[in-house]
């Protein structure tokens, strides 16, 4: 959830030539990091990772003078890879020319290609250049051809949905000034009112402005912006680091803070940030006040609590609309770090405080959960690197003083093969309401574990890398009785022989306990184990044309419970044509997952700036087929649809949201405009 990345349909607006080669390799490397998060987070906003690609694209990375921080937002980049550029350029100087970037280890011309729009070669302090004003618009729109039963009426009664069927959504960012960047956002999800009584405007309006003076005042940020801290153990406002081919790659990338134009309504913060300090220190102390979704019970004595706070962000009917934006949650803190020649140092905390005290319903998986209306988080990290060696870690606290420990080591014992080991612990009653470290669990709490990972580069252009995780988990969990240990095994395989074809392997076993069926009950908690498979190819003959072909199988065993397997097969041929004004894309994907529990995470296209990672589930095809057409230098256009036929239903979705069709067609618009 957060990494970094999948947008990367932007960089088709590089020298079509060339690329278009650039493009398939980051898509490659981004669906895949983003289907792997799929599948453990199954719902996350990765809103952030298309932010920092936009601003890589309009402002790239000067390699003279960046820091670690600065190349962690290059997605792709390894740990190693970051470490060794350092280096390289700490003993020989700055570089001046793409091609230098050959002699740091682990740079090969592949990597060199990809980060090639993302940065250029200056002075470590040049003259400012002229500042000239850019902007970048987007309107865009999505409807279903069928209608849910939420807008029809039912049973006499009017339609459970307050709004039409239609996503409405706008984004502007601009650069008015130098050093000066805003950006607003507005959407409207499919049955949500607007402009009405009960939402004056678009449901989820969001915005900021940002103004860097390069004084001892570096930055100050009014409005909605991201910030994380250390391993992200009490701080992370954006999306967590996840398990992904990038197997060694496994620490927080997105410390420090930056503006934001997510519309999600669940993550975030809103108010103000500031940035005091010089090169080798910072202070960023933060406010953040924003209206939250909660679900407000009453006592017996008529004062009121929530249950929990919402987190889909949906506002359709009166019920959801009873709850939107009605309690209000505070977070005031400081963010301090100091930078060395090989070490970065960070200290802060924070104090969290919810108008309602937060009381949730009475399980036993959830007696530590978070409760209360108010906690505190202190935390302290180290993360650098000598030669070959890096070192990451965070130690954080709240009220019980019993620490959480999150750290690890990268090192590289042999040329081009790079190995990681991390650890973590979370006591059983931490609670970090803003925390979301690298775990198995996205509440952390109660958990330990133990990682290891491996990134190899084998003869004949193959790639290998690969990781093991094990976890413990020291209290109940929903759906598991006791508690419960498992670990997950992943290996990646990838072949490329030449820049035009590449072939990726990868195979996937993962354990974990689970409630078992109902007749099992003097055995109330077993295993469920899970193998997946994977086999993509990837062609591309020319410049024009690419080929991708993909098989999927996924094997879920649990004792007691017959469960058939899960096939999913898909081909795509992409089309870009020769004056880079348009490409069109078309793909057909059959899926068999019979059972929930053999469902797929599939990274599917979608026009720039947006993106799906739908689950696949039931036995039927997918069809997607979009084009994009650059009608003038500065305006685009794309054009998405979307088809699902089910060969083992009568009726699709359920409650409000139900179908009475095999058949669900939906159609996306939208217009870029840049100025």
């Amino acid at each position: 959830m957060r990494l970094i990345l999948l947008i990367l349909m932007l960089l088709a607006f590089f020298s079509f030539a060339k690329a278009q080669q650039t493009y398939e390799n980051i898509y490659e490397w981004a669906a895949e990091i983003v289907e792997s998060m799929a599948e453990d987070l199954e719902e996350g906003d990765y809103s952030y990772m298309i932010e920092d690609l936009i601003r890589l694209i309009y402002e790239p990375i000067n390699i003279n003078s960046a820091n670690r921080d600065d190349l962690g937002r290059i997605f792709f980049l390894k740990d190693k890879q970051i470490e060794s550029l350092l280096f390289h350029r700490y003993t020989n100087g700055f570089f001046h020319s793409v091609y230098e970037l050959q002699t740091v280890e682990g740079f090969d011309r592949n990597l060199i290609e990809m980060m090639e729009p993302l940065i250029f070669f200056g002075e470590v302090a040049t003259t400012p250049r002229k500042h000239t004003f850019r902007g970048d618009l987007f309107l865009r729109s999505r409807f279903t051809v069928e209608t849910p039963r939420g807008f029809q009426e039912y049973n006499d009664r009017p339609p459970a949905y307050q709004g039409n069927k239609a996503l409405y959504y706008t984004r502007f960012e601009a650069a008015p000034l130098r050093n000066v960047t805003m950006g607003f956002v507005a959407k409207n999800d499919p049955g949500e009112p607007m402009f009405s009584s009960d939402i004056p405007t678009f449901d989820y309006v969001s915005g900021y402005v940002s103004w860097k003076p390069n004084t001892f005042l570096k930055q100050v940020i009014i409005g909605q912006y991201r910030i994380s801290g250390g391993q992200g153990l009490v701080l992370q406002t954006g999306m967590r680091t996840g398990k992904t081919g990038n197997a060694s790659s496994v620490r927080n990338r997105n410390t420090g803070f930056k503006p934001a134009l997510s519309t999600s309504e669940a993550t975030g913060m809103s108010g103000i940030i500031l940035s005091l300090g010089n090169e080798k220190f910072s202070i960023n102390p933060f406010v953040s006040i924003q209206q939250r979704d909660g679900r407000i019970r009453e006592d017996s004595l008529k004062n009121q609590y929530i249950t929990g706070l919402r987190t889909d962000g949906y506002h359709r009917t009166v019920t959801e609309l009873e709850t939107r934006r009605n309690t209000r949650e505070d977070v005031i803190g400081v963010q301090m770090r100091y930078f060395t020649k090989y070490f970065t140092i960070e200290a802060g905390h924070l104090e969290y405080r919810l108008q309602y005290p937060v009381i949730p319903d009475a399980n036993y998986y959830n007696q530590y959960y978070f409760s209360g209306q108010q906690n505190g988080n202190s935390w302290f990290s180290i993360e650098g690197g000598l030669k070959n060696v890096f070192l990451f870690s965070e130690i954080a606290f709240n009220e019980s003083l019993n620490p959480a420990i999150w750290a690890g080591i990268l090192t590289s014992p042999a040329n081009r093969f790079n190995w990681v080991v991390s650890y973590r612990y979370f006591p059983i009653d931490f609670q970090a309401p803003l925390g979301n470290p690298f775990a198995e669990s996205p509440r952390g709490s109660g958990e330990s574990g133990f990682y290891s990972g491996i990134d190899l580069e084998l003869p004949y252009n193959f790639v290998a890398s690969g990781y093991i995780d094990y976890f413990n988990f020291k209290w109940l969990r929903y759906q598991i009785k006791a508690p419960s240990d498992g670990y997950d095994a992943s290996i990646y395989l990838t072949h490329k022989p030449n820049r035009n074809w590449e072939t990726l392997l990868r195979l996937r076993y993962k354990e974990k306990g689970i409630n078992l069926p109902a007749e099992n009950e003097e055995f109330p908690v077993g295993k469920r184990e899970q193998t997946q498979l994977r086999l993509q190819t990837r062609f591309s003959p020319n410049k024009e044309w690419t080929f991708t072909t993909r098989i999927d199988f996924n094997k879920v065993e649990i004792q007691g419970k017959e469960i058939p397997n899960g096939t999913y097969l898909a081909q795509e041929i992409r089309y870009q044509h020769p004056n880079g004004k348009w490409y069109a894309q078309l793909r057909y994907g059959a899926v068999d997952a019979e059972d929930y529990e053999t469902r797929f995470y599939i990274y599917e296209p979608d026009v720039l700036y947006s993106f799906n990672v739908p689950m696949y589930y039931g036995q039927g095809h997918r069809i997607i087929a979009m084009l994009k057409y650059t009608i003038l230098p500065k305006l685009d256009v794309w054009i998405r649809y979307s088809q699902w036929n089910y060969y083992n239903r009568t009726t699709i979705s359920s409650g409000n949201n139900t179908i009475n069709s095999n058949m669900l067609n939906e159609f996306r618009f939208q217009i870029r405009k840049k100025f």
